[in-house]
Order: C-alpha cells, then structure tokens, then sequence
C-alpha cells in the first residue's frame, strides 16, 4: 500500500511505529485487508448505482468498512468500556490505609494489558495511506447520500477515520467542498445536508471546518460563506439554518488563534543541542549537522512567509464575499464572524479589513454593530504605540535601605505610593517630576525585583500626531471619527436600548473609547464633548449607559496624556460627573457604580485626584433625597474599593465624614454605609509579617461606637420600638439615636461576614449582649428589621473562625446575657454560637473554665 504522507513536507520523519507481536505472514504474504477492501469497493458501488434503497446491505458494507480503517485486534468503544469497567474495580479495591500501594495481582496485570492495547490503538495504523483514501472517499460518498440513516452511520466512521489517520482532512476537505460550490447545480439538499454535517463533525471528533492549519481554514471559511449562494441552500428550510448557525457557533467556541511566526529562540535551539548532546537519554537519531540546521531554518522562514500570505489572503476571501451584494444576510453574519477571529496581536490586520470594521460601527444590523466594536477595540489594541520603561529603584524613591524580611503592609519604603493631599502632583512640574506606579499591588507586600517604570514624557512616544505622521490603519481611523457625521450616527446607535430592562455597562465599548483616546490622545474629545453633555442631561437608562461607558473610557485613556491635557479633561468630566449623580435613577446608579470602579482599577491615585475630591464632596447631603444619597455613597465606594491600601487618608476623612451620619433614618443609606464601612476596614487585618495599616482600624471606631450605644447597653430597659418616623427632623433622645445608630453597625457588620478578610476583633465581640438583648424581643412589625438584622449577626458571628484569645471573650459574654436573661425561650439563644466555639479547635484549653460548667448546666 503506497503511503501519502507525502502531503506535508517535514525534515522529522513522520512515519508510523510499527508493533511487531512475533506472529509471521503466512507463505502466500497477501494483504488479506486489502484484498477485502477491493471486494467491498465493488460491491458498494454497484449497489450506490443500482439499488441505493437497499439500506440494510449499506449498513453491513459501512460495517465491514468501519473493522477495516480501525480495528487492529480490539475494538475502541469496547476498549474504553473496559477502561470504565477496570477503574470501577480499582476504585471499589482499593487499599485506603496505604494510599495507591498493595493492589491485587489481576488488578495490575488487567491494567498491563488495557496499556498493551492502548498503545496498540493510538501508535499503530496512523499513516495515511492510498488504501485508506480510497475508503474514506467511499465513506464520504455514503455521507452525502440520499438515506439519512446511511448518511448519518457512514459519517460516524467518517468522522473517527480523520482522527486517526495523520493529515487526512487536507485530503477530505476539498472533496466536502465539492458540495457546497455555488456553481454546481447537480447538488441535491441531501448531499449539501450531508456536506455541512461532514464539516460540523462529531461532539469529541474532528471539526473540519475549525481545524488548526492554514491550507484548511483558507479553504473551509471562504467555502462555507460562499455556499450562501448555492442553489442546493435554502434559508427557508430550518433544518439547513439550524446547520449553519451549530457551524459558526461551533468555529466561535473552538477556534484557537494558528501561528504564523514558528521562529525559535536561539537560547532555545542552543539548550536542545545541549540536550541531545548529553546522552541522558541518548536520542535515536544523531545530531543534526550545520547544514540541516540552516536548512532547517530556511525551511521555517519559507513557512512563516506562506502562513503570512495565507492569512492575509484568507482575511482577503472573506472581505470578498462581504462585498458581494447578493450574499444573503445569515452568510454576511457569518463572514463578520469569521474576520473577528482573525484579530491578533502579532500581526496588524490588513487595512481593508479595518476599514471595513470601522464602517461597520455604523450598520444597520445590531450583530454587526456588536461584532465591529469589539474587533475595533482590538484594532486599537494593535495600533497601541509601545511606551518606554526603565528601572527604578524603590529604595531610592524614598530614600531607606532595602528590608531585611518580608514585611507586609504599610511600610516607610511604601508610603511615596499612596494618597497624600498636601503633595499631589497639581502642576506641570509636579506631575513630570511624580513616579506613578499604576499597579495597585506593587509595593505592599514586596517589590518587584526589578521595578520597571515609564521613562520621562520626553523619551516616550509623540502625542497628538499629524494625520501625515499616522500609519494607514490609523488614518482610516482618524477619518472616521474626525467625521461629524459619523460620530453623530454612533453616538445615537450606542444611545439606543437593546434588550429592555437587562442591559448593563458594555466592557467592549469602553475598551473601544479607550483604545481611542489612548491612540489619538485628545483629538476626538471636542466632537464627542457636546454628545456627552447631552446625555448626561438625559435620565433615560440608555443614554446615561452611553456617556458612562464613554466616560470611563475616557478616564482609562488619558493615562499617557500631559498634565496641561489632562487638567482640561477633569474641568470637563467634573461638572459631568456632579450633574450624572444629580440625575441618577434606579436602572442606572449602577452603570456609574461600574464606570468609577473601572476607570479607577490599575490606576495610580495621585493620578485621579480630581476625580477623588469630587467625589469626597459632601456625599450625604440630602439634595436629591436618600436614594441619591445612596448612590453617592455606592459610586464613591467604587472607586476606593479599587485602590485598596493607596487611599489611607481619603478612608480617614470619609470615615471622619459618615460617623456623624451613622443614626441615619433612612434604611436605603443606613445599608449603603455599612457596605462602605466595610471596605474602609478592608486592610484592618492581622496577619503575620504584616504591620498595623495606616487605614482606618475596626479597634478604634468600634470603642467609639460602644460609647454611643451606652443607653441600649446600660440597664435592663427592654428596646422598644420608639424611634420617631422618618418624616420627623425633631429632637431625639440620646436612647432613639442609639436604636438608629444599632441599625447601621448591625448592616456593617453583616457586610463585613461576606467581605472582610479577617473576622469579628474582641471590641465587636461586646456587642453580643446587646444583640442577644434584641434578637428574641417580639414585637409590632415595623420593629422587624432591627430583630431580624440582630439575629443574622448572631449567626454569622457564630460560624466565623475565632482565635484563642477571643474564646475567653465570648465565654464572658456568653455569661453576661446567661445572667441577665429571665424566660426559658431566652436560655436557648446562647446555645449556638457556644455549640460553634465547641467544635474549635482551641476550646479544650477553655473547658475548665469557670465560666463553662455552669452556663452549661443552668441551661440544661
């Protein structure tokens, strides 16, 4: 049998493994296989031409087929029952005491043979051969017949033939692809059926239409979007639509990006000869020569240059069929699809094609819309022009020797980093002579070991280009969006709803604004600048999504920006950003939320502080009422929650800020600040190697508090449900304003059991009394949410992880509510989180306590 593994040209020889298992041909020495094969060929196609109805003899033939391409003395789907079967019996054998050792003798040698076989189904049989093309053909002609049955069994064996004989498909595809010619008009629906079932494949098989080589999808794609006009297709069949849209969706979830430069390092090639020049293990083959080395290399630059022009010639295909007018629609979705993929990083793609992208941003069809932003966004991304960096020594920056150990936290050599009013960068000079560091995780536990940072703005790329200086990608760009009338149309196709009620903030359009703004500095901003005023005017759900998007986007972008340019966008964005808050509504408080958050994530804060001040303005105020209040609160959380332990001072000052505000009556803001007191307490934590964080501590506001809630906690007095209504702005008792003040701690502290890093610490452990005070109070209605906040607190106290200094703690609170306590219901609220502590591990140091015996046996 002549062997065709000719069809891919290699300097390693691609030949098959041969097993030899001692059992000689017999005298004659004919190819018993073979001579079966030509029997079965004969016969199939008398019947295929004579009597194709005949089913049940196509079934045996596909069969015998089927035993000639694969079997080679067992059969693979009853090799893998048998793989199923032997690992139910090791498992269900197994010896637990001694881990994977001491399995029984016919455990090991059934696993000795089930590899004996593997290796014989997987090494043995893979060379392509003239035999086994001249079955598959048959078999793909039984794919595309006219039975679906025949159809459907012939393209199993199809289908487990391509992933076992090496480069078949670059045989196969062609003849698949005979189907789907729009030129051929002999084509039946069965056969283009059977053609697109060939190339979606199996749910674990080859997919021929995804598969990773260039000579095959420069082939399939262009194929599959020019079948769009075949005569054979048909858009009113839904069975042939539901085809097309599992091929596309299929390519879509499967495609990984192919190579095109296959260069290897030479530090690499140098290492390999080091390698097979050790003799441990001495390799098979002997090293190669110079000559084969720098023909070796020859070869790899002649394959590098021929993926470059088949992806652009594939990129050239497909923009090809777009510009076809009669290209039904579904086959247009499909192309868009297809060039989406074909976005790299290591490779610009082709001007027409990002011409054709940009126009794109303004179609008349959603997907399409859809499609072009995010494939414009990765236009920007290849067009992003490198910018200098250099190293830099920390230890310098703040001038202290480098530390010994590992210490975490706020450290003298980190504190350059974070926040600082009274040394922000507010002039020119300022801002060239500040070293940001844009990583918010740099520096708090350790520095990189070589701290690379951006070179001075002179040293880096030109800002604000002439169009003449631009590249040809990045004029198309230019002139798109320098265009009133375009930006007029996008704005108002971005301004639109999509899906009532579900849409959110849009990543893809805010990495294309910022891909803009990075790439074209400010050159846009006075075309967008009256749009973006115009929909921040507007409480419509859609248009404030829009200008928020844009606004982050815009945030995101001007990192590189100089200070003069960046002092004009925060004079712009300010005023924006105080009337979005003023106009912001329940569907889009948070849009805002995101758009802050994002634009401040990886952001050096000395960089923001416009944007910070801002939005320290008086947060609570009432303008607007508590709803909007709260969204201050919530957008304002967003962009400190991002800097984490960079911010110490601004979390001082709003903590400074909200503790007159913690007897809020309102319950929208009392929840909203609990979660903000939540992530100013975020990196109050006690860690070993870690030192005590300049942020706001727990320790401290928590003894502030208990001095606050001394009349709920001094006396026997029930609480009652007398805080005066929300409506009433009267004078209120010292004990009404502790009830509302209770109501806000006991929101911090249940945001705090789902988001802080540390658990309860031994000052908001006093609290348990109280809590235990009000939990089992039953009351009139309106006092629920205070009840039922006591006991949700009690129970997360309860699971949380405690440590051995604060077991004595909860012991004597514990005692305190045992000794106040008067009704048998009241006992049993003790019990759980003392059953909680008892599974501690550290408890037995405790048992004897005092305090234990007798809690224990009065409650019994």
């Amino acid at each position: 049998m002549k062997s065709l593994s000719i069809r891919v040209t290699s300097m390693v020889n691609l030949g098959e493994t041969n097993l030899f298992t001692g059992v000689s041909y017999d005298v004659s020495r004919e190819n018993y296989r073979d001579t079966i094969c030509r029997v079965m060929r004969q016969l199939l196609h008398h019947i295929l031409e004579h009597s194709e109805d005949d089913t049940k003899s196509l079934f045996s033939i596909i069969k015998i087929i089927s035993d000639l391409l694969h079997f080679k003395g067992s059969q693979k789907h009853e090799f893998d029952s048998r793989w199923k079967s032997f690992n139910l019996v090791k498992k269900s054998m197994e010896n637990r005491l001694h881990g994977r050792k001491q399995h029984i003798r016919a455990l090991l040698i059934d696993r000795v043979m089930l590899q004996h076989e593997l290796r014989k189904l997987t090494v043995e049989g893979c060379e392509y051969r003239s035999i086994h093309q001249e079955l598959m053909r048959d078999l793909l002609r039984l794919s595309t017949s006219t039975y679906s049955q025949v159809r459907s069994r012939a393209q199993s064996v199809l289908f487990t033939a391509l992933g076992t004989y090496n480069f078949c498909c670059r045989d196969v595809i062609p003849r698949v692809l005979e189907f789907l010619e729009p030129d051929r008009s002999d084509i039946t629906q069965q056969q283009f059926k059977g053609a697109l079932y060939c190339l979606l494949g199996n749910h674990s098989g080859v997919c021929l239409a995804n598969l990773h080589d260039w000579d095959c999808i420069t082939l399939t794609w262009p194929a599959i979007v020019r079948s769009g006009l075949s005569s054979a297709m048909s858009l009113e069949k839904p069975s042939i639509v539901r085809l097309f849209d599992d091929l596309a969706d299929k390519v879509h979830r499967q495609y990984e990006t192919i190579g095109i430069d296959f260069a290897i390092p030479s530090e690499c090639r140098a290492v390999a000869v080091q390698l097979q020049t050790s003799g441990v293990p001495l390799p098979p083959e002997p090293v190669p020569s110079d000559q084969e080395e720098a023909e070796g290399l020859r070869k790899q630059e002649e394959k590098n240059l021929d993926s470059e022009q088949k992806y652009d010639k594939l990129v050239g295909e497909l923009l090809d069929r777009l510009n076809d007018r009669n290209m039904p629609w579904k086959f247009e979705h499909i192309a868009i699809g297809f060039m989406s993929l074909l976005l790299r990083d290591d490779h610009p793609l082709p001007s027409p094609a990002v011409l054709f992208f940009v126009k794109s941003l303004n179609h008349d069809s959603l997907l399409v819309r859809k499609v072009a932003i995010s494939a414009v966004a990765g236009i920007m991304k290849q067009l992003k022009r490198p910018h200098k960096k250099v190293p830099v020594s920390p230890n310098k920056l703040c001038g202290m020797k480098e530390l010994a150990g590992l210490i975490a936290g706020d450290r003298p050599d980190n504190q350059w980093l974070q926040y600082n009013s009274s040394s922000l960068p507010r002039t020119q000079q300022d801002w060239e002579g500040c070293t940001f560091v844009e990583k918010t995780h740099w520096g708090y536990y350790s520095w990189p070991q070589k701290l690379m940072m951006y070179a001075p703005s002179e040293e880096q790329p030109k800002q604000g280009l002439t169009r003449e200086e631009m590249t040809e990608r990045e004029q198309i760009i230019y002139d798109h969006f320098s265009d009133p009338g375009f930006i007029n149309q996008l704005i108002e196709f971005l301004s639109l709803e999509d899906r009532k009620g579900k849409d959110k903030f849009s990543p893809r359009r805010f990495c294309l604004f910022k891909g803009l703004f990075r790439n074209f500095n400010d050159a846009f901003l006075p075309l967008l600048k009256p749009h973006m005023e115009r929909l921040v005017a507007d409480t419509h759900e859609s248009k404030q999504r829009c200008v928020a998007e844009i606004t982050s986007g815009l945030i995101r972008g001007s990192k590189h920006w100089s200070y003069g340019k960046v002092e004009s966008l925060w004079e712009l964005l300010c005023p924006l950003i105080r009337t979005a808050l003023n106009n912001i509504t329940v569907e889009t408080y948070a849009d805002w939320g995101t758009c802050i958050a994002t634009a401040c994530e990886s952001r050096d804060p000395r960089k923001l502080h416009w944007l910070f001040e801002m939005l320290m303005e008086s947060p609570v105020n009432g303008e607007g009422g508590s709803f909007v209040d709260a969204c201050r609160l919530y957008v304002l959380q967003g962009g400190l929650a991002q800097q984490e332990w960079r911010v110490p001072e601004l979390l001082h000052r709003l903590l400074q800020y909200l503790e007159p505000k913690l007897t809020q009556v309102y319950k929208n803001v009392r929840e909203r600040i609990g979660s903000v007191l939540t992530y100013i307490f975020m990196i109050d934590v006690n860690l070993p190697y870690t030192q005590p964080t300049a942020s706001p501590r727990i320790k401290e506001f928590t003894e502030r508090v208990l001095l606050r809630l001394k009349p709920l906690t001094e006396g026997d007095e029930e609480i009652q449900n007398h805080v005066v209504e929300e409506n009433d702005v009267g004078e209120q008792d010292e004990r009404t304003q502790a009830i509302k003040l209770l109501k806000t701690v006991l929101k911090w502290l249940m945001a705090s059991a789902g988001r802080s890093f540390s658990t309860a610490v031994p000052e908001q452990l006093q609290l348990l009394p109280l809590l235990f005070k009000i939990a089992p109070v039953e009351n009139d209605d309106s006092y629920d949410e205070l009840k039922r906040d006591a006991k949700t607190c009690l129970s997360l106290m309860s699971q949380g992880l405690l440590y051995t200094e604060q077991i004595p703690l909860v012991l004597l609170a514990l005692k305190e509510v045992h000794t106040h306590t008067k009704t048998g219901q009241t006992h049993l609220q003790p019990l759980s989180p003392f059953t909680a502590i008892s599974k501690e591990k550290h408890f037995q140091k405790h048992v004897k306590s005092p305090i234990v015996k007798p809690l224990v046996l009065t409650t019994l």
